[in-house]
């Protein structure tokens, strides 16, 4: 793929042009991030409301029916549930691990094949997780394993 930025003070708005031979998932994925408005996700801390930006997340996790957001240093609680997050983060990089997590792709830096069918994910701040069996195959589709 072959990115040109062409950037002047004359343009008045941002225009995006896609040149391909075929419009392929990629693509599709691509024009989607491209409309996709920025969503924060709101998360409570000490009281304290905060707008978050998806990418900052490494994984949500459910816990006694709260659902909480870890960042790279801080651990916040959000109204929303699972489900709800996946609908609204569906088109980012996170993927469903477990009936209790969801991880940001994008914060993945190692798996490790488990004997049971399941994956070890750690994260880049060095948090170890646990893909299910269930969702491994979801995760090797996206990976293209």
């Amino acid at each position: 793929m072959n990115v040109i930025i062409d950037e002047s003070h004359n343009y008045e708005e941002t225009e995006v042009i896609i040149k391909c031979s075929k419009i392929d998932e990629e693509i599709k994925k691509l024009v989607s991030i491209l409309k996709a408005p920025e969503e924060k996700i709101m998360g409570v801390l000490n009281g304290v409301t905060h707008l978050i930006d998806p990418q900052d997340i490494f994984y949500f996790e459910s816990v006694d029916k709260k659902t909480f957001i870890y960042t790279e240093t801080q651990v916040l609680e959000t109204h929303l549930r699972l489900y709800e997050l996946e609908e609204k983060l569906g088109k980012q990089d996170f993927f469903r691990a477990s009936k209790s997590t969801i991880i940001n792709i994008s914060r993945i830096k190692k798996l490790s094949p488990r004997f049971n069918g399941r994956l070890d994910v750690l994260l880049e701040n060095d948090e170890k997780l646990v893909v299910s069996r269930q969702y491994v195959p979801v995760l090797k589709e996206i990976l293209g394993l």
